[in-house]
């Protein structure tokens, strides 16, 4: 007969490996999710350069001030000379856009120094004024009529934006809210 001491220490053996086996996956499994999380991680600052500043290039895709012009029935003479502006515009303005990238990706890399901030200040300045500069000269090709209904469409676009403004604000406060309550309410009795 096999004692009882003998059959305790198998037990004990075979336990004391289960719980050793159990320490040992569980420190392999989160060394992977580290991995896989940094992995992750990078894979999205990667598509983020890729897809524009700070991530935003499909936000602003024909945004701006073209996106207002195409409700204007523009004439084609019109069509024509903003086309010719914009491209000229665009044109002059790629040596400064390089540079601003160029300087954006020595930021990120930790080697931006106050010289470089002063410059892409510089080059943001002259960026502001050039496009001042373009709508200014747009705004002269156009109408009166055109001007009010681009003015109007201006307008109803600055109200729907408040609306969601507004919106988002009352989501918040009832997210807060439920929050709240959540973390007031008493723990339910689990008996």
């Amino acid at each position: 007969m096999v004692s009882i001491r003998r059959i305790l220490t198998v037990f004990t053996a075979a336990a004391a490996m289960m719980m050793l086996s159990t320490v040992i996956l569980a420190q392999d499994t989160t060394d992977k999710s580290d991995a896989e999380r940094v992995e992750r991680k990078q894979r999205a600052e990667k598509r983020a350069r890729r897809e524009g500043f700070r991530g935003m290039k499909r936000h602003h895709r024909k945004g701006g001030m073209i996106r207002g012009l195409r409700n204007l029935d523009l004439t084609e003479s019109q069509q024509s000379q903003i086309k010719t502006l914009m491209e000229t515009h665009q044109m002059t303005n790629k040596p400064a856009m390089d540079e601003l990238r160029t300087l954006m990706a020595k930021r990120r890399d930790g080697t931006f120094t106050d010289a470089d901030k002063a410059r892409v200040q510089d080059i943001r300045a002259s960026m502001k004024a050039s496009g001042d500069q373009l709508k200014a000269t747009i705004m002269g090709l156009l109408t009166p009529e055109q001007t009010q209904k681009l003015e109007q469409m201006k307008a109803e676009r600055e109200e729907r934006m408040e609306l969601r403004r507004e919106r988002m604000k009352q989501r918040k406060k009832e997210m807060e809210e439920r929050r709240r309550q959540k973390s007031e309410a008493p723990p339910a009795d689990t008996n």
